[in-house]
């Protein structure tokens, strides 16, 4: 059985507790949270181990690996001390926020010779997935461009996450998108040209963009748009609106996540959240597979599918759009 610890028990750790307890081949054996109340109520419910300080779980717990679900701002920590410790790591995206803390993170997974996956949970879910296959049968040929537009309802940074004027819409949305294209395409990112907004969130009492636009450029001489923002209003269908395009040399593809098939009309209009429905009381969700992909690569010895050197490239591509935003000039990777 593999013994895992998991950093971070608010919505993602919760989520990753659930789908390790049904997986035969792992269990949780510890939590940390630095907040008392999430950490007792995780406790309680998982019945396990629980510690407000992360480095005292490192010292006191033999575990095979752990799954880090801090802010997106806090991940070198507890990276770094699984690496040292030789636990194998599952790690929230962005791998961090700071290019040269992704590359001493990276470098130490290396050192350590631990698997690491990055969590780019889209590589699990199953529109993403019949593109990456159609993109890999040649069916659209050589990829010309990719667009991409993920926002989130206001909801998020106001009320859902209590850290939002820690991270912006680039941090917390945008690399889920450049991890798409960085995936189907070949080639990689030169230089990135970006433009944000901030007026919404700022007279709310939240110093953070609103609105990140960018045009990437790839070594090959093709080019990708990326807008996301996070202050669509909370009467949208979903609390998310992620739509993608892949234009070919010989066709293209076409993904919406918002229309998810179900579409209900009662006191209100809504999409009914269909992808990652339990079956039968099974997790049959992105995050879930994602994990359970983790837990396959410990066992069998496999090389996750999304490891720190995809994290430390997103990382690099969504910093340097982070940087032109502010210079207003185009940036390199």
């Amino acid at each position: 059985m593999i013994k895992v610890g998991i950093v971070g028990m608010g919505i993602r750790g919760s989520l990753f507790a659930e789908a390790i307890r049904q997986n035969p081949f792992a269990e949780v054996v510890a939590v940390s949270d630095a907040f008392e109340q999430t950490l007792q109520r995780s406790v309680d419910q998982y019945q396990v181990r629980g510690y407000a300080n992360v480095e005292d779980m490192f010292d006191k717990e033999e575990m095979d690996a752990v799954v880090i679900a801090t802010p997106d701002f806090l991940h070198m920590k507890p990276v770094m001390l699984a690496a040292e410790k030789g636990v194998h790591i599952m790690v929230e995206k962005p791998f961090s926020t700071s290019v040269e803390e992704a590359e001493e993170m990276a470098a130490a997974v290396e050192r350590s010779g631990v698997k690491c996956l990055v969590a780019f949970e889209n590589r699990w879910n199953s529109p993403f997935v019949a593109v990456k296959e159609a993109v890999a049968n040649g069916e659209i040929g050589k990829i010309i461009t990719v667009n991409s537009r993920l926002n989130d309802t206001i909801y998020v940074p106001t009320q859902m996450l209590k850290w939002s004027k820690g991270s912006t819409p680039g941090w917390f949305l945008l690399p889920h998108a450049t991890d798409i294209a960085l995936w189907l395409k070949e080639s990689k990112p030169v230089h990135v040209y970006a433009v944000g907004t901030k007026k919404k969130l700022v007279s709310m009492g939240l110093d953070t963009y609103d609105s990140i636009q960018a045009v990437v450029s790839f070594d090959d001489g093709t080019h990708a748009t990326f807008t996301t923002s996070w202050i669509l209003p909370e009467t949208m269908p979903l609390i998310y609106d992620f739509k993608y395009e892949i234009i070919g040399e010989n066709g293209a593809l076409y993904v919406d996540l918002s229309d998810q098939m179900v579409r209900k009309a009662a006191s209100s209009y809504q999409h009914v959240h269909t992808l990652g429905t339990p079956i039968n009381g099974a997790l049959t969700s992105a995050p879930s597979y994602m994990l359970n992909s983790f837990i396959d690569n410990i066992r069998l010895n496999t090389t996750p599918e999304s490891n720190e050197a995809a994290g430390l490239l997103n990382t690099k591509l969504v910093h340097a759009i982070h940087r032109s935003v502010e210079s207003g000039a185009v940036e390199y990777l």
